[in-house]
């Protein structure tokens, strides 16, 4: 082990640091621990001792870098109400219910005297348009940021921390009080200047797309156009990537070097010193940040006459934006650039080096092949799909990308100086956005062209890069095909060991806020889910289902639902339903057989289930059955023949039992104490050893005497934190005390998993409240000094 490319080692081990002290898998960072054992091992065999201590203090940097990136800096401002509290607007945007978004920089004055700058996440309702630059007044309570608290949710905590977010506020007072100015706001009217050329001479679809490549400001996408270039693989173009990067730096530096004849040095210079100006004004994304530390360590290699290498400057760029923001290691671009980049060059250790016509389509076809094989799977673990047609797409619209990115720029200087040259090279623009709109379109309708796969488990992506590494330099040293056959045996395990030897099936009690939504899937891809959840005051397209309950199926990869069961009619449990029926394949819907074509909902359910020719059937105490070999379902309420008194339809609440391999899980819905208590009275096996309990854990719900003919060993409480009914309520927890039932709370512990296995068991996980595994080795070392 040499150090030719010094800076892979130095990057393996920052990000080996960074887990370190912020990952949750105590297996990765066994791994890591192995690697980095291995590798010191190496080095001090081979007597490079210095090598060995470079990567060793680069190894504790990281780790205490990540602890200062990571930590709560500010855990004493959580709930503080602000009064007039003077801010800074740093950045602005909308969000997907069409409210105003604010990145704000506020002073805050602690006990000691200190002044520190905190940053805070405001969403703003009001009708005042506020720009970057501005100084205002704000008021509210501050929040603290959400973390992932559902598999395949969005992590709010996460995403806003890189961008250098504490704290979160629904401000009641939000008023400007003057502006400041400095480069920020400059870069911001610019900005702004460039919009309006756009607007000008293109329609609003063309515009969105450009000022998306131009400028990095992405809320002007149009929504269809977002969804159809994700769908075709070419979402990159909808931002600014590395390729855009890159292109502008070759045009400006053969535009240099040919057009204005300078030398190599001065178009390197030149080049340098723009590429870092364009990033500016168009924002530090990871892959732009990572293609402009590239492509200046290569220009700056032109200009002191040393040859550069892509795998050590790609090295060096991941280091300096680790060392910048170590939570970028989770961040999907980070990740899908700097994959990428690193698929295209294991292409191009391979592409045959002539320079014929026929060869360079053939180098531009495996490049794209490579690029595409080594992004797939980080895009199935954060979107879950994938596009197959990307690939060809990709070898189509590339060539013209240059020619659109240079009208693009070309339109706007020609704006701001003589606007008729404008209007003329924005046609340019829209004849090409035109031909992508019909390759993607074409593309899209060919079936199977964007696959629900889910997403795999890290283990598994491992196992694949390895095989493709393997696979591409076959014949070299551990590259032969039995090392191959025993990789690609063991990935084969890693994906489909469940479904062939283990069969594990699991019930996930979702975090959906005060509301139920409970989904039960198989380890075949099988699924059926018991309620919905739902918001109130939230519109159907936006609520629960497509925001909490789909993403999950899809992060399983389920693509059709074998049924609904919806317990009862009341919004928290219902909406969410709704938007199921509308938006996922269902087999058929199930509901408790009492009264409830009067009541609310029962007509936009009618209507859904009719267009989409969903089956509809009742149930009762009587009906029972085998879901194959996935378990058995029993309907213990409503009872046969027998309606609830009254206009609570929680009386009628659908009571369903689930078992398989031994294991039960009662749930309850909104069950009341006088419905346990008519399932007592008819001697219904209510024995459980996984309660979810009645009404959110009400105390008209889970009496004493129905506990204790459950006997549960784990109750399930599934409520909103914060929530104004004040479930669960303090007599609830204290009977499940008494039957030392072991309590899991969705608003605390986000998502509940419980994973039943076929031989009988179970084992429980949490989402939410899942510290890291330094944090579990600290606790564990205090605990053994006292």
């Amino acid at each position: 082990m040499n150090l030719k490319r010094p800076a892979l080692w130095a990057v393996i081990f920052t990000i080996c640091g960074i887990y370190f002290r912020l990952g949750i898998s105590k297996e990765i960072c066994l791994a890591f621990f192995v690697l980095v054992v291995y590798i010191v091992t190496c080095y001090v065999k081979n007597r490079q001792i210095k090598g060995a201590c470079c990567l060793f203090i680069i190894l504790i940097l990281s780790f205490f870098v990540a602890g200062k990136s990571g930590g709560d800096k500010f855990p004493s401002l959580d709930g503080v109400s602000l009064s007039n509290s003077m801010g800074v607007i740093r950045e602005t945007g909308i969000t997907t219910t069409g409210k105003q978004k604010l990145f704000i920089s506020l002073e805050s004055s602690f006990s000691e005297g200190r002044q520190k700058e905190i940053g805070i996440y405001a969403i703003y309702a009001g009708e005042s348009n506020f720009k970057i630059g501005d100084v205002i007044h704000i008021s509210g309570q501050l929040m603290p940021l959400k973390g992932k608290s559902v598999p395949g949710g969005f992590d709010e905590k996460l995403y806003l921390q890189t961008k250098g977010i504490q704290y979160k506020i629904y401000p009641h007072v939000l008023e400007k009080i003057g502006e400041t100015k400095g480069i920020a706001v400059s870069l911001q009217r610019q900005k702004e200047k460039v919009f309006d050329i756009f607007d000008t001479v293109l329609p609003q679809k063309e515009s969105g797309i450009v000022k998306a490549m131009v400028t990095g400001e992405k809320d002007a996408i149009d929504d269809e156009v977002r969804d159809l270039y994700i769908k075709a693989g070419i979402n990159h173009i909808l931002c600014v990537s590395g390729l855009h990067v890159s292109l502008f730096a070759l045009f400006l530096h053969l535009f240099m070097e040919r057009c204005l004849k300078q030398s190599k040095r001065v178009a390197a210079l030149i080049t340098l010193i723009c590429c870092i100006a364009f990033l500016c004004f168009t924002g530090f994304s990871p892959s732009s940040v990572r293609a402009v530390v590239m492509i200046v360590i290569s220009l700056l290699g032109v200009i002191l006459f040393r040859k550069g290498d892509w795998l050590n400057n790609l090295s060096i760029a991941g280091i300096i934006i680790l060392f910048i923001q170590p939570l970028y290691l989770w961040n999907a671009g980070f990740q899908l650039s700097f994959i990428t980049a690193f698929g295209i060059w294991v292409g191009l250790q391979i592409i045959p080096k002539d320079k014929s016509k026929l060869v360079k389509l053939k180098q531009s076809v495996i490049l794209s092949v490579y690029a595409s094989l080594f992004s797939y799977p980080i895009v199935a673990y954060h979107f879950f799909s994938i596009s197959l047609v990307g690939v060809f797409v990709n070898i189509l619209i590339l060539p013209l990308c240059g020619l659109l990115l240079f009208f693009s720029f070309f339109t706007a200087m020609a704006g701001l100086f003589f606007p008729p040259l404008a209007a003329i090279s924005a046609g340019g623009i829209y004849a090409i956005l035109k031909f992508y709109e019909v390759v993607c379109a074409t593309a899209v309708s060919i079936p199977n062209s964007y696959m629900l796969v889910g997403a795999p488990s890290i283990l598994s992506m491992a196992l694949f890069y390895l095989v493709l590494i393997m696979c591409s330099f076959y014949g070299k040293k551990y590259c032969n095909y039995k090392g191959i056959l025993c990789v690609m045996i063991c990935l084969g395990v890693s994906v489909f060991g469940n479904r062939l030897f283990f069969h594990k099936n699991t019930i996930a009690f979702l975090d959906v806020g005060q509301g139920d939504a409970t989904v039960i899937s198989t380890y075949d891809g099988k699924a059926v889910v018991v309620d919905g959840g739902g918001w109130f005051h939230v519109d159907i397209g936006k609520n629960t289902g497509v925001n909490v309950v789909q993403p999950y199926l899809e992060y399983l990869g389920i693509k059709e639902l074998e049924g609904v069961f919806l317990t009862h009619f009341d919004g928290d449990h219902m909406l969410g339903v709704l938007e199921l029926c509308q938006n996922v394949p269902v087999k058929a819907l199930y509901l408790g057989d009492y009264p409830y074509s009067n009541l609310e909902y029962w007509g936009a359910l009618k209507e859904i289930l009719e267009k989409g020719d969903i089956m509809l059937y009742t149930l009762n105490e009587a009906d029972s059955t085998t879901w194959g070999n996935y378990g058995k379902f029993d309907c213990l309420l409503p009872l046969d023949h027998v309606k609830y008194v009254g206009n609570d339809d929680n009386q009628g609440s659908l009571v369903l039992k689930y078992e398989y391999g031994g294991t039960k899980a009662l749930l309850t819905g909104d069950a009341t104490v006088e419905s346990e208590q008519v399932m007592l009275l008819k001697e219904a096996d209510v024995t459980a050893q996984i309660l979810k309990l009645g009404h959110h854990g009400s105390k008209y719900s889970s009496s004493e005497d129905f506990l204790k003919v459950v006997s549960p060993e784990i109750s399930i409480i599934s409520c909103g934190n914060g929530n104004i009914y004040g479930h669960p309520n303090e007599e609830t927890l204290q009977r499940l005390d008494h039957q030392n039932s072991a309590v899991y709370r969705t608003d605390l512990q986000g998502t509940i998993l419980a994973k039943l296995s076929p031989k009988g068991g179970y084992q429980i996980e949490t989402v939410a409240e899942r510290e890291t595994v330094y944090e579990r080795v600290k606790k564990t070392m205090e605990k053994w000094r006292i």
